[in-house]
C-alpha cells in the first residue's frame, strides 16, 4: 500500500482499486442467480 498517495487522483485509484472486486463478485452472483430463476420459469411454465 502506497501511504504517500494522499492526493485525490490515488484516493480515486484506491477506492477504484477496493470497489472493483465486490463489483465482479456481485455481478457473478447476480448472473448465477438469473441463471438459476430462468430455467425455473421455463419449467414451471
Amino acid at each position: 500500500m502506497m501511504m504517500g498517495s494522499c492526493t485525490a487522483a490515488g484516493m480515486f485509484f484506491g477506492v477504484l482499486g477496493m470497489l472493483t472486486p465486490l463489483i465482479a463478485i456481485g455481478a457473478i452472483i447476480y448472473l448465477i442467480v438469473a441463471k438459476r430463476k430462468n430455467p425455473d420459469l421455463q419449467e414451471a411454465r
